[in-house]
């Protein structure tokens, strides 16, 4: 491994499950190391669905916030699934007895691609947990978005090394700027390529995404492009927050998110590559990243939630009429809580701090100093020194497995009814 120092031993990630407190692990200085795999998870009542979500009504985790902040950071370290679907499609004209043309569309190819495995290692790198920062519209308690904030702030700013503690703070909905603010920043990290922690619009001095939990990660992460204040509210106070609830029809909402990648350019290199594979009038390509396995979902065992779990009953409530005219106000405004306040992101490429490097020198002053030093273009100035880039862009991934991609293509009506082409 490089200079870079990953992963220190000394954080116990994630708590044991009969621990008397969870503090240790949220002041660790070392970036947080992995739990178990999800596998290994102590709760043995959990499935995941069609969507590769895990799910599970486990009423101790509806009741214990210690055993709910473990069973989420034990699968905080299950990557999503990441696949690409591609359509290659191109139009026939044909004309009928009466002679009326009919345009028909024939698709000439149709497969996906699982590139799940151009993320980083979770377990040599991480998979950083984060809350919401207080000024996030996010889903706090109910089925529309809100935010936290402080009646009496302070003068002077909270000093970025405090750490996260409880606050006073009020909670009221989110005006419709604010939610539409909230919904555009969280797309453009999506497709751009961020982490839910990078601001990404000219809100100051308090603008959304999230909060990294660990003050390890805060450090390994830390540049002039992200916030790294602690946050006010830490994963355990959602935690008792969403326990102290009686709702039956309550759930917990934890997000899987990956970056690195611009998704649009991928999506546009993709569609360029393949359009060589097929020819005819009106040929089209269509490419559309998936991202599957991203929510661990908590719910009680209730009958309101196995109502509403019925595919079948619910298509029936919604021809009847009594989903939209009944139930579907009894979930969003009367029984209805629900907690989407914290996540995991991995990443398909990042920058990792050079320890030998040192604060305020150049690329170019660490290149002259440090034999076999990385090449310049792999490497950026941060406010802590030096970091190098950790993984592969996608324009050199691509380079190496677009012939996944042009093979699948060249092979005629490909379905998606198999599995995916795994890279």
């Amino acid at each position: 491994m490089s200079s870079s120092s990953l992963v220190d031993n000394a954080a116990s990630y994630p708590p044991e499950p009969l621990a008397s407190g969870l503090g240790a692990a949220a002041n660790a200085t070392a970036p947080n190391p992995l739990g178990p795999s999800t596998n290994a998870s102590p709760y043995s009542f959990w499935t995941t669905n069609t969507r590769k979500n895990v799910k599970t009504n486990d009423s101790r985790l509806n009741h214990d916030p210690q055993a709910l902040q473990h069973f989420i950071l034990t699968h905080a370290s299950g990557r999503p699934t990441v696949l690409i679907e591609c359509w290659g499609t191109h139009q026939v004209e044909t004309t009928d007895r009466e002679g009326d043309k009919k345009v028909t569309t024939v698709t000439d190819f149709h497969f996906t691609v699982d590139i799940s495995s151009a993320l980083l290692p979770a377990n040599t790198y991480g998979a950083p947990v984060w809350v919401v920062a207080d000024e996030e519209p996010a889903k706090r308690g109910k089925y529309w978005r809100q935010i936290d904030y402080d009646p009496n702030p302070p003068q002077a700013q909270r000093p970025a090394n405090l750490e996260a503690g409880r606050s006073p703070l009020q909670r009221r909905t989110a005006t419709p700027l604010e939610r539409k603010q909230g919904l555009d920043d969280t797309q453009s990290r999506r497709t751009r390529g961020l982490p839910p922690w990078t601001p990404v619009s000219a809100q100051t001095p308090n603008p959304t995404g999230a909060r990294l939990l660990f003050p390890g990660d805060r450090l390994r992460f830390q540049n002039i492009l992200s916030n790294f204040t602690a946050p006010t509210k830490t994963l355990d106070e959602w935690a008792e927050e969403y326990c102290a609830s009686r709702s039956p029809l309550k759930e917990f909402r934890f997000i899987r998110t990956v970056y690195g990648w611009n998704l649009d350019e991928v999506q546009r290199q993709v569609a360029s590559s393949l359009a060589s594979c097929h020819s005819g009038k009106g040929k089209k390509e269509i490419v559309k990243v998936i991202i599957k396995g991203d929510k661990v979902v908590i719910r009680p065992k209730s009958l309101l939630w196995w109502i509403f779990g019925l595919g079948f009953l619910r298509f029936w409530f919604y021809i009847t009429l009594v989903y939209p005219i009944i139930l579907w106000p009894i979930k969003k405004f009367l029984l209805g809580r629900c907690w989407e306040v914290a996540g995991s992101s991995f990443a398909f490429v990042r920058y990792e701090h050079l320890e030998d490097s040192r604060h305020g020198e150049t690329v170019a002053q660490y290149i002259a100093r440090v034999p076999q030093a990385p090449q310049a273009t792999d490497l950026i100035v941060t406010s802590r020194g030096i970091s190098k880039i950790v993984g592969q862009r996608f324009t050199d991934w691509y380079l190496v497995n677009s012939h996944h991609f042009t093979s699948a293509a060249g092979r005629a009506r490909n379905t998606v009814q198999g599995n995916p082409i795994v890279v």
